[in-house]
């Protein structure tokens, strides 16, 4: 048995062993319901292609005999080394596998039997892509069963396939994945955010993993687990896939680092292990502390302050900010940084405004380098530390009363040459 299958098995056990406990509310990372959302209440009857779903029957009952030698080829599908179901998979690929048939039925079909059956014979669909969007209608699927036999072989097929990147193909291959996109500039092309045509490290394969965060937000631990174990498994794979998608479910991961579920918890830890730094400490056993760990683990890849580019500053709540704010409130007041200063550009114009002399350690992360004059915040004219500190502080006090990004657009001149910054309080 492939040892994924007996990860889920396990976390299956552990957590159909404990009752679930009464939480507080949950804070949900993605609220928006769709078709892919957990749970799904398939009422339809859908007409399934009947040869197809006979050899795919006779496939799937295969694998399910004790003691199937099953294995996965270099494209990540499950291979049974059974000679009937050789021939079974020769028939399902003569016949061929239309994605959307097997869509239509993963979401509309009442029949849970056929339903599971849709889901053996997607990850035999020729085309890779339609796979990877095949695999986001797992999380919805009502029947347990179903979810559990899906999910490892949707993780032997990421595995195989969703860390390629163009520079692995053929130049023959590269020359059909180009000539099947739209033309550079072109209507179509814009619609798909395509500006350009691919590079050696681009990825050839992306999936969404918003209805697998969802499968978080029900209430049975089974559901949670598995569904951390999924992403987990998925973030091994593509590094850059918690970072495009793990942060707005970090309240989420703390609320599950103190389930009542130890699958759960170590689910939820490894998570943070993976995207933690190298040298991150052991989790500590004491919950308070544990969610401070993990905090501390979240800030590797998603530190609290973040230079963008030198031109965008993000300033999330956070201990690092509680502190800028502090030392630059300080600095402003006794104008232990600067002073009023006035000069021409290297155009020959005049300026004025407030020039930074010293930077205090706490204010490296801002980006203003030293010896920069600030000429204006939001537009507002600065002329001296008392403008600054009163501009800003205008801008923290609506901040306060607003949850929305407050912005600090600051201008300033450096070496003759004018510049600007933004400051984004989220």
């Amino acid at each position: 048995m492939p040892v994924a299958t007996n990860t889920l098995i396990a976390i299956a056990i552990g957590c159909l062993s404990q009752a679930p406990v009464a939480q507080d509310p949950i804070p949900a990372a993605y609220p928006e319901q769709d078709a892919l959302s957990p749970f799904r209440n398939p009422t339809d009857l859908y007409a399934p292609p009947d040869e197809l779903f006979r050899q795919l029957g006779i496939m799937q009952n295969i694998a399910r005999r004790t003691g199937a030698k099953k294995s996965f080829d270099e494209k990540g599908r499950e291979v049974v080394d059974d000679p009937s179901w050789r021939a079974a998979r020769a028939k399902v690929d003569k016949i061929g596998i239309d994605a959307g048939v097997l869509a239509g039925m993963m979401r509309l079909h009442r029949n849970a039997m056929q339903r599971d059956t849709a889901f053996y014979g997607a990850f035999y669909c020729a085309n890779i892509s339609y796979v990877m969007e095949l695999i986001t209608h797992i999380p919805g699927e009502p029947s347990r069963r179903a979810r559990e036999a899906a999910f490892p072989r949707a993780i032997a097929f990421l595995r195989a396939n969703l860390g390629r990147k163009f520079g692995q193909l053929s130049n023959d291959e590269k020359a059909v994945v180009i000539g099947a996109l739209p033309e550079i500039g072109s209507p179509a092309a814009k619609a798909q955010g395509l500006t350009r045509h691919p590079t050696d490290g681009d990825h050839l394969h992306a999936m969404t993993l918003k209805p697998f965060f969802q499968l978080l937000d029900v209430g049975e631990a089974i559901d949670q687990a598995q569904a951390l174990w999924f992403l987990k498994e998925t973030f091994a794979i593509r590094a850059d896939f918690a970072n495009l998608w793990l942060e707005p479910a970090l309240p989420r991961m703390e609320q599950l680092l103190t389930s009542s579920n130890e699958d759960v918890r170590n689910q939820v830890i490894e998570i943070y292990q993976l995207i933690g730094p190298k040298k991150l400490a052991p989790p500590p056993s004491d919950p308070q502390e544990l969610i401070t760990w993990a905090r501390n683990a979240a800030k590797h890849l998603f530190p609290p302050i973040r230079n963008i580019n030198d031109a965008i500053v993000q300033l999330f709540p956070s201990e690092e900010r509680d502190a800028i704010a502090k030392a630059g409130i300080s600095a402003l007041e006794n104008s232990g940084i600067g002073d009023p200063y006035r000069g021409r550009r290297k155009d020959g114009s005049w300026f004025s405004g407030f020039r930074i002399g010293h930077i205090p350690d706490e204010l490296v992360p801002l980006a203003i380098p030293k010896d920069a004059t600030v000429t204006a915040v939001n537009g507002i004219p600065i002329g001296s530390a008392q403008d600054l500190l009163a501009t800003v502080t205008k801008l923290v006090e609506k901040k306060a009363k607003s949850a929305q990004p407050a912005r600090l657009m600051v201008e300033y001149v450096l070496k003759g040459m004018t510049h600007a910054i933004e400051f984004r309080i989220m």
